[in-house]
């Protein structure tokens, strides 16, 4: 991973991971391949809760049925196993890959790559969840500077306004359209996001955020059916947002938690980019990978710069 990402299998173990059965006080039983654990920071809001979260291939259904991803809370467990998995069982990222659960392009269609301005690290870690595996992306120039000025404005910022296209086509499932942009560098307490969710499968979903007010067109509505490549909106700061961005992350619908300690929600999961240039400059070169996680500080695109 010559530039500082995750190459070919970054979203799991692809393959190689041994599962584990994870014992609840009530006396049943979760076991899968290990994906991933949450540990519920909210902020500054530290927390003593974890949670697993388990692959389950064979129990992959549509909506409401799917359980393939089986979220278990330290509160709950009594005691944890290593156990062997089948060889020829689907591991996460094979089969996210399988099922198109993938990003296929870069959101932002802009001359240039994007810039990754926070990744899977940072305060994505601090969102209880919900951001985990979420990227952060914005403009630069060639030097690297994301705004004009002193970015004191949201037109000072190279991404606001851009365009944003859908990396992966899915149905829509969830639009906010018209709440107000943010000056950067605060957001009210009751902050709203703009956004666009679209159902790509199963309980999987991807999450785009945080659009400039009234530019999600009408063809972007409940329902619809949508390309990748299809124009869903443009960059703006509404939410919880410092400063115009696109926040994206692949998430999870758990409609069936396990445990006491469980709830009815949203987990934002581990994701790749298909077919993605990344560099650590804004100029390049840019090295091709087949798949990739992108990291902080990278810039990426669909093509070679």
């Amino acid at each position: 991973a010559g530039d500082g990402g995750t190459a070919d299998g970054g979203a799991g173990d692809g393959g190689t991971a041994d599962g584990i059965r994870l014992t609840l006080a009530d006396g049943t039983t979760e076991e899968g391949e290990p994906v991933c654990t949450y540990d519920h920071r909210l902020w500054w809001d530290a927390s003593d809760q974890t949670t697993t979260a388990l692959f389950v291939p064979d129990a992959y259904a549509t909506w409401p049925d799917g359980r393939s991803m089986r979220f278990v809370s330290d509160r709950d467990t009594v005691a944890t196993e290593a156990i062997p998995l089948p060889a020829d069982r689907p591991r996460y990222t094979d089969f996210l890959r399988d099922h198109g659960i993938t990003i296929d392009g870069n959101p932002l269609d802009i001359d240039g790559p994007a810039w990754v301005i926070m990744g899977n690290e940072g305060y994505h870690l601090e969102e209880d969840g919900y951001g985990d595996h979420a990227w952060d992306l914005v403009r630069t120039d060639d030097r690297g500077a994301r705004y004009t000025g002193f970015g004191s404005r949201n037109e000072d910022y190279l991404v606001w306004g851009a365009p944003v296209v859908l990396p992966t086509g899915g149905t829509v499932v969830e639009v906010v359209r018209n709440a107000p942009d943010n000056e950067p560098g605060s957001y009210p307490d009751d902050a709203v996001n703009n956004l666009v969710g679209i159902w790509l499968g199963g309980h999987y979903y991807l999450y785009l955020l945080h659009f400039q007010q009234g530019s999600i067109p009408a063809s972007v509505r409940v329902g619809a059916e949508l390309p990748a490549g299809a124009f869903v909106g443009r960059v703006g700061n509404a939410g919880v947002s410092l400063e115009p961005h696109l926040h994206m992350t692949l998430m999870y619908y758990d409609m069936d938690p396990a445990g006491e300690s469980g709830t009815v929600r949203t987990w934002s999961i581990p994701g790749e980019w298909r077919g993605t240039w990344s560099a650590d400059t804004p100029t390049g070169p840019a090295t091709r990978h087949d798949w990739w996680v992108p990291t902080t500080g990278q810039w990426v695109d669909d093509t070679k710069f």
